[in-house]
């Protein structure tokens, strides 16, 4: 058993400097995310995980998406960044802010904190990731809105993410992580133990957004939904 925290804290001491001075400016989204890149792979490599990644035909790299995952698992965010090579700004609960590698970005506008005690606040959250689209940014979205580690199964999704496609008019891209829970999943203490092992991911086909309204949310929800829930469901 690995401390997944003790890594990042080790792999975060390397990148604070680089991001603390270097990640402003002009090209700090690109300054991220070699950092994150960085991270992810240094976070991967000490605990042994490997990745296995399935695309599906539609997903194209020079395109942007609001991607919507299930969320089980501190891995999900780190694997984002070995999974999408598109620039991407994640909208994660403000919570994370008490992380200081991860408040750094939030504090550099590199991703968007959502405050779930505050409706006007969540709304400007909604305002920002819509910038971030229209500026040819991907968001990611884990539109379960939590998770508790008694609860394996994927759990109701929330409309934010929904809403912000059709608004935006930018596909929705259905990502699915299959066994992350069972590499690390402790939403009490990031700096529990993680194992060795391979994250099975599948990428997958993208859902158009451009000629829907409102009133399509529900349906666009319930569809991006049973396509996560079928790929859990499927033991291959």
């Amino acid at each position: 058993m690995i401390y997944f925290g003790l890594i990042y804290f080790l792999i975060g001491l390397l990148c604070a400097p680089y991001i603390y001075f270097f990640v402003r400016g002009e090209r700090k989204f690109v300054r991220a995310k070699k950092v994150k890149i960085f991270w992810a792979k240094g976070m991967c490599k000490a605990i042994g995980i490997k990745i296995d990644i399935q695309f599906y035909d539609s997903f194209k790299e020079n395109k942007n998406y609001v991607v919507c995952a299930n969320h089980i698992s501190y891995l999900d965010i780190i694997l984002m960044y070995l999974i999408l090579p598109q620039d991407f700004a994640f909208l994660g609960k403000s919570e994370l802010l008490k992380w200081p590698i991860i408040r750094i970005f939030f504090k550099r506008g590199i991703d968007i904190p959502v405050y779930r005690n505050s409706i006007s606040r969540a709304a400007r959250c909604l305002e920002e990731a819509k910038v971030a689209l229209v500026n040819g940014r991907s968001v990611i979205v884990f539109p379960e809105g939590g998770w508790d580690d008694r609860i394996k199964e994927l759990r109701r999704f929330k409309n934010g993410a929904f809403q912000l496609a059709i608004d935006s008019k930018v596909s929705i891209l259905p990502l699915t992580f299959k066994n992350n829970y069972d590499l690390f999943t402790d939403s009490t203490d990031f700096s529990g133990g993680a194992k060795p092992g391979l994250a099975k991911v599948v990428v997958h086909d993208s859902i158009e957004t451009s000629s829907l309204t409102r009133k399509d949310l529900i349906s666009l929800r319930d569809k991006t939904f049973s396509v996560i829930q079928k790929e859990l469901l499927n033991e291959d």
